[in-house]
């Protein structure tokens, strides 16, 4: 099916969840065609969800067939309620309904959280702790306007209490699903925003329901938000971005402080504070003290464990720039800022402990030519690998660095004879049968770093004067290899 093709269908089927949903508000709640509407909302969902599946073929399968399982779920909940209703004229609590209905909020979070990698700790730990602080403090409000008054309530039967106790906390699970998915990394597509509408609309919807029922209101005014739920599940599998989704942007950095992640990890923190004022002024200062205490106790331990990981990534990053203000880019050795801080550094550490240090220069012979012959990418090639062939020549406690373009500095433990000798080895493996220039010098223990480099400096001047490829000495010719 080609692109335009799949527009259509999603367009197609935006119109027909508006239109249903429309349908559901207008019938009463209480009318024969009412329930027929829900029902026929959610069989429709599970047939788009279905039939996106299997148009886009996903790389990842099994989080959107975990999402059509949840419907499904959801949809065989509706069956038997119906079977309850013409058969015992009634639908008892609990229910075998009740079954498949909590089954399909586990089924629906693990699904969306696989979809972006949500469950993987290693992969984005700042994103899992933010959605961990936002849902203990809205938890504490599950606590306060569901779950104390129904464990509280001691005539319930146990079981009952317990399926009761599960559909608040059903909810609390979406809603930090809703929350995971705005602190992941994945792109806002379609279907990223029709996946998160439906979990605010089932969350909202829900949790009136209940509000509604543990207040004596039996009439379900919240129909419509459960037929929308349904549609925008299978609309989310029909439009055309379902088949990339779940993908993370390039370079996009895991955890990144934004502005909107402040702002939800700031009023999740003063949620807490404001629920607990609030259930003070309703309850005329019976606060529920443990279940705030214990609520902030955890909310600020996660916090700080936010801020333990902001410092370490600050810490972390602050030491790459470090090294790469250090290294040379384009070979990947230490750049000459690098060489002059250890140059100082093992002149000093030589004056005090009269160890020998040799120090050379080296220079690529006739390198402009090379590259207007061969063109700059050749060049920056060649200083590429005539570095990591040189490195490779050195001993562990050597250096070589990228002095400036075609120019390197070495730094040698040892004295002029065995520098010799490796300055040969060096010699010998510059490639594409390049030749070079160098100048070493041994340090005499009383001159500064830049006696020292004029001294070698002048030393190169005379190999590449008298034909270069050649090594000099403090201006006398170790070896002369010209014609």
């Amino acid at each position: 099916m080609t692109t335009r093709r799949r527009h259509t269908l999603w367009t197609g089927w935006i119109v027909v969840t508006i239109a249903t949903t429309g349908l559901q508000v207008v019938v009463p709640p209480r009318h024969p065609a009412a329930p027929v509407i829900s029902y026929g909302a959610w069989v429709l969902g599970c047939l788009a969800m279905a039939a996106g599946i299997m148009i886009h073929r996903p790389a990842r399968r099994l989080p959107w067939l975990l999402l059509l399982a949840s419907l499904l779920s959801d949809l065989i909940g509706n069956t038997l309620l119906e079977i309850h209703l013409n058969t015992l004229g009634m639908v008892p609590f609990p229910s075998q309904s009740d079954v498949f209905w909590l089954l399909k909020y586990p089924l629906l979070a693990t699904g969306l959280m696989l979809l972006i990698n949500g469950l993987s700790w290693r992969r984005d730990r700042a994103g899992i702790l933010d959605t961990l602080i936002v849902s203990v403090g809205l938890g504490l409000g599950v606590w306060l306007l569901f779950l104390r008054g129904l464990i509280a309530y001691g005539e319930m039967p146990l079981l009952t209490k317990a399926v009761s106790v599960a559909y608040p906390l059903a909810d609390l699970l979406l809603l930090a699903a809703v929350i995971r998915f705005f602190t992941s990394p994945t792109r806002r597509s379609g279907t990223f925003w029709q996946l998160v509408l439906a979990l605010l609309v089932l969350s909202v919807s829900h949790g009136t329901f209940i509000w509604q029922t543990s207040h004596g209101v039996f009439d379900n005014f919240t129909a419509p938000g459960f037929t929308l739920c349904g549609l925008l599940l299978g609309g989310a599998a029909l439009h055309p971005s379902m088949s990339a989704f779940g993908g993370v942007p390039d370079h996009t950095p895991f955890g990144r402080v934004t502005a909107r992640r402040v702002v939800l990890i700031g009023s999740a923190c003063l949620l807490s504070p404001i629920l607990l004022l609030m259930d003070g002024l309703l309850t005329n200062g019976r606060v529920d003290w443990l279940a705030a205490s214990i609520c902030c106790m955890v909310v600020f331990t996660l916090v700080v464990g936010r801020m333990v990981g902001l410092v370490r990534t600050v810490q972390d990053q602050a030491g790459q720039l470090e090294a790469m203000a250090y290294l040379d880019m384009l070979t990947g050795i230490p750049n000459r800022r690098a060489w002059e801080a250890e140059l100082g550094r093992r002149l000093t550490i030589a004056r005090r402990q009269g160890t020998a240090v040799t120090v050379g220069l080296i220079d690529l012979d006739l390198f402009k030519r090379y590259n207007d012959e061969h063109g700059h990418p050749a060049g920056d090639a060649l200083l590429r690998e005539a570095a990591t062939a040189w490195h490779g020549q050195l001993r562990a406690e050597d250096l070589i660095a990228r002095y400036g373009g075609e120019e390197f500095g070495v730094i040698l433990q040892c004295g002029l004879r065995d520098a010799e000798t490796i300055m040969e080895r060096v010699r010998s493996v510059t490639p594409y049968q390049q030749t070079f220039s160098a100048a070493i010098a041994r340090w005499n223990g009383d001159e500064s770093a830049e006696q020292l480099l004029a001294r070698i400096d002048a030393a190169l001047y005379v190999a590449k004067h008298d034909g270069r490829d050649r090594i000099m000495v403090s201006g006398n010719p170790v070896t002369s290899l010209a014609g």
